[in-house]
């Protein structure tokens, strides 16, 4: 369907989609999608929008605003916005497509994404966000009944491809190479006494930044990763032999069995115990 919306010009469309409730209690669901040609009238501010947008600037330029931040974008760039919170954006001159869209861990997804990268986001070249929009519409446009099931397939992949390029751009910024260092020291050293100070220093970064940095990197902090490691370790040993769960404890560096025994339960829900019985 053509829209009226100022500043939004001739053959440009969008679509409609009431999701079901099966969407809404399980999927990503799509609210609707559009293909906009607009011209420096188009500008939309809102306090409130009960959605999250996605929007792959096909060609030109414009502003978006959000969290008190202005940011400029241009030809190849996405914008991903938090509708629930207040939010502008307008084109100078610009074609572009666009979902909103909501559901499933769409907040936590936001979160991921936003704390690591923030709304705008270069493409890169990449084909996966523009296709899969491109994609949607065209089940749209030809009236063809929307399989949920595969719109939240969609629209999870274009999440994970931006936080994806995000990553890559975290990387890029930051010296990776040290920071695999202090990696490689955990995975080699679990069964020790691991400070974060020491990782720090293998990164040669300061103690503060380096935690910032692993975290937005790997997604744990350095004490929650180094523990990750240890029982990984302990899964194969309960597994693998028949070392006793205090031995084992301490074979992958925790300092107590009851602590090793706390943090396995509150990792995997069972005991170390219950854990060697099960069946794989």
């Amino acid at each position: 369907m053509n829209t009226g919306e100022k500043g939004v010009l001739r053959h440009s469309c969008a679509y409609y989609h009431s999701p079901s409730q099966l969407a809404k209690s399980m999927f990503f669901y799509l609210l609707c999608a559009g293909h906009f040609y607009c011209d420096s009238n188009y500008n939309v501010q809102r306090n409130s929008f009960r959605s999250y947008l996605l929007m792959y600037i096909k060609n030109g330029e414009g502003i978006v605003t959000f969290n008190s931040k202005t940011m400029p974008v241009k030809t190849g760039d996405i914008i991903l916005l938090n509708c629930h919170q207040p939010h502008s954006y307008q084109a100078n001159k610009w074609e572009t497509l666009w979902c909103h869209f909501d559901g499933n861990v769409s907040s936590k997804f936001f979160d991921l994404i936003y704390n690591t990268s923030g709304c705008v986001f270069p493409l890169h070249g990449s084909q996966v966000i523009p296709d899969s929009l491109i994609t949607i519409l065209e089940i749209l446009k030809n009236k063809t009944v929307l399989n949920e099931s595969l719109v939240s397939c969609s629209i999870q992949r274009m999440l994970t491809e931006l936080h994806l390029i995000g990553s890559k751009q975290l990387h890029a910024a930051t010296n990776q190479t040290n920071l695999d260092k202090a990696i490689i020291y955990i995975q080699n050293n679990y069964d020790q006494k691991i400070s974060v100070r020491t990782l720090a220093i293998y990164a040669c970064m300061s103690l503060y930044y380096f935690s910032r940095v692993f975290k937005k990197s790997t997604g744990y902090s350095p004490h929650e990763y180094i523990t990750m490691v240890r029982l990984n370790r302990a899964k194969i040993l309960l597994k693998s032999t028949e070392l006793s769960i205090k031995e084992l404890a301490f074979k992958v560096g925790f300092n107590s069995e009851a602590n090793f025994i706390t943090c396995f339960k509150k990792h995997t829900t069972y005991t170390p115990n219950e854990f060697r019985k099960m069946p794989i």
